[in-house]
């Protein structure tokens, strides 16, 4: 068995015993992924689960987002302090309802041209709502694949995950990651409890060498992707 199989299956069998279970990984819907993956941002998933159920009992919808008044979603989370999100969201959903006629885009350039979106999100979208195998890399997942192959670009992070999706479900491969990077393979890594520990090589994070994929704005309003230091990028949203 290659090690690019071995590896996809242990992932997949420690998702499935040790995964976090969110109300949005149960769904398909792209517009519950790209509210919640827009919410996400800078803010733990225990947080968001909290007001996950009010949110879409009260907008079901991108219509009735993009109609919602502010004071209407700011409600929602006014326990959590995320009151600015309020209106980054109604626009979001404005936009999407004129220029797509409330259909959420599946194709990657599309979406990236929606305000606020950026690859993690467009790539999320793409590969949880769409059913289109996609690399959804963040911080957690780059850790890993630094770890475990001395990846430092998105790209080759990218090609790497897509290598491991042709040997399971890429949904399940997609989040395993992700928890990995977020419960076990963190800056201070707990290899006793990670499936991967006896083949892991557990090389040195270089995360001043990482290079991540953000999206910019030219000055003709084209988007272009460029992979950028990611601590020149540490304080700024994913899109």
């Amino acid at each position: 068995m290659s090690i690019i199989k071995l590896v996809a299956k242990r992932l997949e069998k420690w998702y499935d015993e040790k995964g976090r279970r969110f109300p949005w990984r149960e769904s398909k819907d792209p517009y519950k992924i790209i509210v919640v993956e827009f919410l996400l941002q800078r803010t733990r998933a225990e947080t968001i689960e909290k007001v996950y159920a009010e949110f879409f009992r009260r907008f079901p919808s991108i219509e009735s987002l993009a109609t919602a008044k502010r004071k209407n979603v700011e409600r929602v989370f006014s326990k959590l302090g995320l009151l600015y999100r309020a209106t980054r969201l109604i626009d979001m959903a404005r936009f999407i309802l004129e220029k797509h006629g409330g259909h959420i885009p599946c194709d990657l350039k599309q979406l990236l041209r929606i305000k606020g979106v950026g690859v993690y999100i467009s790539s999320a979208v793409l590969n949880f709502g769409y059913d289109i195998a996609t690399p959804v890399i963040d911080k957690n997942v780059m850790r890993v694949a630094n770890r475990l192959w001395g990846v430092k670009r998105q790209t080759d992070a990218e090609r790497l995950v897509r290598e491991l999706y042709k040997y399971g479900d890429h949904k399940k491969l997609a989040y395993a990651l992700i928890d990995l990077g977020a419960l076990v393979c963190k800056d201070r890594p707990q290899c006793r409890l990670c499936p991967l520990n006896d083949i892991c090589p557990k090389l040195p994070l270089s995360k001043r060498d990482w290079r991540m994929l953000r999206k910019v704005i030219t000055a003709r309003g084209e988007v272009l992707l460029r992979e950028q230091p990611v601590m020149r990028v540490k304080k700024k949203d994913r899109g």
